[in-house]
């Protein structure tokens, strides 16, 4: 499994989400997107109203957020 994450320092839900993937032993590459104007243009790329991190993308479909993640990770029997 492919797993990336988009994030910025000081976001909690970002923590969260490494968190998540952290207690099911799932490897992830993170790309780290603080730069405002890394950031904006990675929301214009990414289309469909992205404007938040993280962003997950699993096998480079994109999962959404936090709770996609938790969503994603119980509809596939992982939790």
């Amino acid at each position: 499994m492919n797993i990336k994450m988009y994030t910025k320092v000081k976001c909690v839900w970002c923590d969260r989400a490494k968190t998540l993937l952290g207690e099911y032993q799932l490897e992830y590459l993170e790309i780290d997107i603080s730069d405002d104007t890394i950031r904006q243009k990675f929301y214009e790329e990414a289309g469909e109203g992205v404007s938040t991190v993280p962003q997950i993308y699993i096998n480079e479909k994109r999962i959404g957020g936090y709770k996609e993640l938790k969503e994603w990770l119980m509809t596939n029997g992982k939790e």
